[in-house]
């Protein structure tokens, strides 16, 4: 997919210019500084979208969590604060959540967004999502190797997963995640729409609760 790769080559080097002028370090959003705040509605996904949900199809509120598997804030974000919509929003029928692939941190995170739909397309995306969440922190996710490991690690078909992997054949999907959130004005991860509402950066339980309980139909 040239298109796919030309974006992600411009975001990059988007992203070069705000790391030099910008205090990173300092940030709850990957590659760029910002506070939360609240957006403009963002244009409707078009139908039949990429993404990988949890929830009922027809829940009334829908989260979509823009990421990148190499991005340590959406480590907290998934670590921390998923769990806690998953609880009291998502087992309960209030919340369809949907993690859309935003891989901005170089091949590897192109790697780790491809092989998450191979996980997918297992059923073992949220299993492979943990798993490799799991490993940012430990510094276990630094290279391809890894990501048969934690493939290994959730009892993947070893052999499918590393066919899916080589043949590419999930990399239009990533783009076209990627694409989506360069079309509705995501500038780094994680940013998350709940509703009308931008959520950026790795905020807390109660930023996300508060959306949501907003977005709720009366």
């Amino acid at each position: 997919m040239k298109s796919g790769r030309r974006s992600r080559r411009g975001l990059w080097a988007i992203i070069g210019v705000v790391a030099v002028s910008g205090a990173i370090g300092a940030a709850v959003l990957h590659w760029k500084t910002a506070a939360p705040q609240a957006a403009a509605p963002p244009p409707p996904a078009p139908e039949g979208s990429t993404g990988t949900a949890r929830g009922r199809p027809n829940a009334p509120v829908t989260l979509e969590i823009f990421s990148d598997f190499r991005c340590k804030y959406c480590g907290i974000l998934a670590e921390a604060v998923e769990p806690l919509i998953v609880s009291e929003y998502v087992n309960t029928g209030i919340v369809r959540m949907v993690y859309r692939q935003f891989p901005v941190g170089g091949q590897l995170s192109e790697q780790a967004a491809e092989a998450s739909l191979c996980a997918a397309d297992q059923g073992k995306f949220w299993a492979y999502h943990g798993a490799l969440f799991a490993r940012l922190p430990r510094g276990e996710l630094r290279g391809a190797g890894d990501l048969d490991s934690a493939a290994r690690e959730i009892g993947l078909d070893q052999a499918a997963f590393t066919r899916c992997l080589r043949s590419g054949q999930t990399r239009a999907r990533v783009d076209a995640d990627l694409n989506e959130g360069l079309r509705r004005g995501v500038q780094g991860t994680p940013t998350s729409f709940v509703g009308g509402r931008a959520i950026v950066g790795a905020q807390p339980f109660e930023v996300f609760r508060a959306a949501i309980e907003a977005a709720r139909p009366r």
